[in-house]
């Protein structure tokens, strides 16, 4: 029995931000310490790819399975049982002592993460058709701040208290536990009801030419995030010689990102001409990332690209879930899934391109990947749902 008499929308959101706030923290946090598990592990650039990629596979099918399961048994209760799953995976992959382990726990924090944070947007949808794309970019923000914060007191508790990466695990995995007493208290609100007949089977979702392009610009967007996220140290500590700004980088990006996420949740705006600017922005700024050889602009690029980013993934899924408001869940799960798709296929191209050639090309790839979203987007406005 809820103890709530009414949804209390600041409530909801204030939960998703903190959950997702903790999400971000093991995000940045890991990708400041994914060169420390590869060598502990004794993989290459190509398997430090395929070490980000192990926890994007769960991703792929979780969400598009659990929120058709949430849209029929509802949000709460499959939101809680992945919040366990995350914070178990955490706790395995903190204690592992061989890759096997490390990667069963990935995949357990992959399943988790994508279920949460996919259920998280469209409990935001949910409470407000009008202003969710808002709510959706205010809990956005929170997952940069802790992206932010992540690479940089890992990095103080590394080099003073003789911590090592399994510490940023440990952190998360307690969190999401701790959360699962409010979620449990928190009343949800009540799902838009299927019209009679409507069809729900995810064939239904990609019969509109504009989920289309909202499914595959998410491809993308993850990819791009994934793909710079893992490997901005790579650039900074092999092509660029600044290895002590690799963290500030990560924290520059984050930064720049949750105060474009701030921003955009402050006021409406219109989705399609933030989209188009978004992509092209990072485009240029991926190029200079790619050419540069001087750290404190690449530093400036980093945080430039981050604020590029602040909208762009909040937009694609609120805009998902004007699509099929009655099956919110199974729109944004379905996006999540494209998610896990970005997020498996990049980091093994960065690392294998980085491997064959070196960090630069592979950065032109994320120029590349920009410039295909502002296409993508500029398709999708044209076509009819």
């Amino acid at each position: 029995m809820q103890s709530c008499d009414k949804v209390k929308p600041a409530l909801l959101v204030s939960l998703a931000a903190a959950l997702l706030f903790f999400y971000g923290f093991l995000l940045g946090g890991m990708q400041l310490v994914i060169a420390d598990i590869a060598r502990q592990f004794k993989t290459s650039q190509t398997g430090m790819g395929l070490l980000v990629s192990a926890q994007h596979i769960t991703a792929v099918i979780a969400p598009v399975c659990m929120g058709a399961v949430a849209d029929r048994a509802g949000k709460k209760k499959v939101l809680l049982i992945f919040i366990a799953v995350f914070s178990l995976g955490c706790a395995i992959a903190g204690f592992s002592g061989t890759l096997g382990v490390y990667v069963m726990g990935a995949a357990l924090i992959g399943g988790g993460y994508s279920v949460c944070e996919s259920l998280c947007s469209a409990v935001m949808s949910d409470l407000d058709p009008i202003h969710g794309m808002r709510y959706i970019s205010i809990t956005q923000c929170l997952l940069s701040v802790g992206a932010v914060l992540g690479p940089v007191l890992v990095k103080l508790c590394i080099r003073n208290l003789g911590a090592d990466w399994r510490l940023v695990f440990w952190i998360c995995a307690a969190a999401f536990a701790a959360l699962t007493i409010p979620f449990s208290l928190a009343r949800f609100p009540a799902a838009v009801k299927n019209a009679p007949g409507r069809r729900t089977r995810s064939a239904v979702f990609f019969s509109s030419g504009v989920f289309v392009c909202l499914f595959a610009s998410i491809i993308l967007y993850v990819g791009l995030e994934n793909g710079f996220g893992y490997f901005v140290d790579t650039l900074f500590t092999g092509h660029l010689k600044a290895g002590a700004l690799s963290a500030y980088a990560l924290s520059a990006y984050w930064a720049g990102m949750a105060l474009s996420r701030l921003l955009f949740g402050l006021r409406p705006y219109r989705a399609k001409p933030v989209l188009l600017s978004c992509f092209a922005a990072s485009g240029t700024l991926f190029v200079l990332l790619a050419v540069s050889p001087w750290g404190w602009l690449s530093l400036v690029a980093c945080g430039l690209i981050g604020s590029a980013f602040g909208p762009v993934w909040s937009t694609l899924v609120a805009q998902a879930a004007k699509c099929f408001p009655e099956n919110s869940a199974g729109a944004i799960g379905l996006m999540s899934t494209g998610c896990g798709l970005g997020g498996i296929v990049y980091p093994t191209l960065m690392g294998a391109l980085s491997d064959r050639f070196s960090i630069g090309p592979a950065f032109l790839l994320l120029a590349a990947t920009s410039f295909a979203g502002f296409v993508l987007c500029l398709a999708g406005s044209r076509k009819k749902a």
